[in-house]
């Protein structure tokens, strides 16, 4: 057991690695044209996230609501830690699970295609940390502006939230440490695309 264990962190430390490596060279030979896109503005809209285990994900669908009523064509690409999922694939909701990535944890060629022949005007990844398929998603996707929280050095989004980790009080009274919760950080995200202010 120790020993799954231990192979199980290295596994996804070498798969970090590669998406590094891969991620820059992408990066470095297909520059994009960086386009503040304000909330107004957005049309089109692409939400990476994490999801949960029941695949019920009330969260993720309670901001695709919310998103719809402001007139915003959405699109939702989760990801699960399962090698099978009971969901079903539509054109705007999906989830993708092991069998949909390499041995590497990259999404097959398919998905990238689609998301790559796609235009978004946004991209919001509501992930709290790096889960590498949604990594390569979000690197690959044809999005005007991405946003996202800070997880890698990597370039890869044109507005980052650094927000390391949020504090709530348990039973004991005791702070303790939790994963950004993706209605939080939605909330924040949206809040400063709304603030911010253009001259175009």
């Amino acid at each position: 057991m120790r020993w799954k264990i231990k192979n199980t962190t290295m596994f996804k430390k070498i798969n970090a690695i590669l998406f590094n490596r891969r991620a820059q060279q992408y990066l470095s030979l297909t520059p994009r044209e960086h386009r503040f896109v304000s909330y107004k503005k957005a049309k089109t809209i692409l939400l990476l996230f994490e999801s949960d285990y029941t695949e019920k994900n009330q969260n993720i669908h309670a901001i695709i609501h919310e998103l719809q009523q402001d007139g915003k064509k959405v699109s939702a690409w989760g990801f699960i830690d399962k090698k099978e999922i009971a969901t079903a694939i539509y054109p705007d909701f999906r989830i993708l699970h092991h069998k949909q990535t390499d041995f590497f944890h990259k999404p097959l060629i398919s998905f990238i295609n689609e998301l790559q022949y796609s235009e978004f005007d946004l991209l919001i990844d509501l992930t709290s940390r790096q889960i590498i398929p949604l990594e390569y998603l979000a690197l690959y996707a044809n999005a005007s502006f991405k946003t996202g929280m800070r997880k890698t050095n990597l370039p890869i989004y044109d507005f980052v939230l650094d927000i390391e980790k949020v504090q709530i009080e348990t039973e004991s009274t005791e702070p303790a440490e939790v994963s950004v919760e993706e209605t939080y950080l939605y909330n924040q995200i949206i809040f400063y695309l709304k603030s911010i202010q253009t001259t175009d």
